[in-house]
């Protein structure tokens, strides 16, 4: 929810109309806190991030000690090393976004269905006398900002409702090389370009006694752009047992943002309205990102598990930010101040079916809110499953489904939101 963000920021004749005080719309708003605006501003710590590839969704994301097939460029670049023939991979993914939104009336459900492309791209090995030398590229859409949400508030002096939907996603490109530098140890780096986008737009509408009333619209669309690095490790140290260690280079993203919005009112008889626009960028940072990841092989069965840290109190902005009253020191003095430190959790099984060529996968995953005591934003809880299934020699199908859940509530409107996500990727080895 970004409304109350952007009206502290751009709103000035919200305050008054024509002369008219909006009471109704501060009253529906509510008294908004610093993990609140911080939540709707920063784009990281936003929507859901889901990764790429089936098998990997369908294991929870514990996949960094794993990582061999194309979908490795962004879990973890060394178990490129592990592909043996060149293979094409092509994932489409379709997403239903169930939001439950409330103020103090009954909470109201909409749903938001999109489709994707998940990844594609090309693993290219070199032959070589000993060891191995791949390259990869690719493009992979690993985050999505979905939601679709309906607030109302009645009572016996005024009626109140809005809607805000907001859709958007960011991807990466990636350009990645692969080595054995032993044969128990291979590693690997990944050129990362960051693209997406963030498309919010909010519409309300507030009636009271005497046949006053106001109608609100808000319209904010964002550009994502930024580049890092990726680099991994991994090593098997036993025959049955692989560990994988990846360092991500900070991610500087620039955002460039256009934004409007009107008001139409009337009290008393008398219409009036007012129009404002504007466009501005920023660029905003994260830190380093660590992941440590483990894989058991046996017989038939396999299970892997990944822990991911991510320093939220880190981010920063490195211009003037879009927080209006704050200069660039005092937002970041905000983000060190309630943003903390988290450990992700993901958990992984896997069975080879004894009478096809054919595995299945279950996986959960916790990803921890970065804000501390405060109900902004909940911990995401992910539970995935997935088939796998060769259907010749050089064609392999992979199905997985998800469904993960948060909670988040900014002002006084609370949200329940729900992704069901289905993941089909192809793979084709020549």
């Amino acid at each position: 929810m970004k409304v109350i963000r952007t009206i502290l920021q751009f709103g000035g004749f919200l305050i008054a109309a024509q002369g008219l005080v909006l009471g109704l719309f501060a009253a529906a708003l509510g008294q908004s806190t610093m993990p609140e605006l911080l939540y709707s501003e920063i784009i990281f710590v936003q929507g859901i991030e889901l990764g790429a590839g089936g098998r990997a969704e369908a294991l929870g994301g514990a996949y960094r000690a794993l990582s061999d097939d194309l979908s490795g460029l962004y879990w973890n670049p060394a178990g490129l090393a592990s592909v043996r023939r060149i293979e094409f991979a092509l994932g489409l993914s379709q997403g239903w976004i169930e939001d439950k939104a409330r103020i103090t009336s009954p909470p109201i459900s909409n749903q938001l269905s999109r489709t994707r492309l998940n990844q594609v791209g090309l693993v290219f090995p070199v032959p070589t006398y000993r060891g191995s030398l791949v390259f990869a590229l690719a493009y992979h859409q690993v985050h999505n900002f979905d939601s679709f949400g309906t607030f109302r508030d009645t009572n016996s002096d005024r009626f109140f409702q809005a809607d805000e939907l907001e859709t958007g996603r960011l991807g990466l490109w990636s350009l990645g090389i692969a080595i054995d530098v032993s044969q128990k140890v291979s590693t690997g780096l990944s050129l990362q370009l960051w693209t997406g986008f963030d498309d919010y737009s909010y519409a309300s509408v507030a009636d009271s006694v005497n046949d006053n009333w106001y109608r609100f619209e808000q319209a904010r669309n964002s550009d994502l752009s930024g580049f890092n690095l990726l680099g991994g490790l991994l090593v098997r140290p036993l025959p049955w047992l692989r560990l994988g260690a990846t360092l991500e280079s900070p991610l500087k993203l620039a955002i460039a943002r256009d934004y409007s919005e009107r008001i139409d009112s009337s009290l008393a008889g008398q219409y009036g309205y007012d129009t404002f626009s504007t466009s501005h960028e920023f660029h905003v940072s994260r830190s380093f990102r660590t992941a440590l990841g483990a894989a058991v092989l046996i017989k038939r069965f396999g299970i892997s598990s990944d822990i991911v840290l991510n320093d939220w109190s880190q981010i920063s902005y490195r211009d003037e930010p879009p927080l209006i009253g704050f200069t660039r020191d005092e937002a970041n003095r905000e983000i060190t101040r309630y943003l903390r430190p988290t450990l992700d959790f993901h958990l992984g099984l896997e069975y080879w079916l004894p009478f096809l060529d054919a595995r299945l996968q279950a996986g959960y995953a916790y990803l921890s809110t970065p804000f501390e005591n405060t109900m902004t934003l909940g911990n995401k809880q992910v539970f995935s499953g997935g088939f796998g299934i060769l259907l010749d020699p050089s064609l392999h199908l992979q199905t997985s489904a998800s469904l993960s859940q948060w909670d988040r509530s900014i002002g006084g409107w609370d949200e329940n939101l729900k992704l069901t996500h289905l993941l089909v990727t192809l793979s084709y080895r020549f």
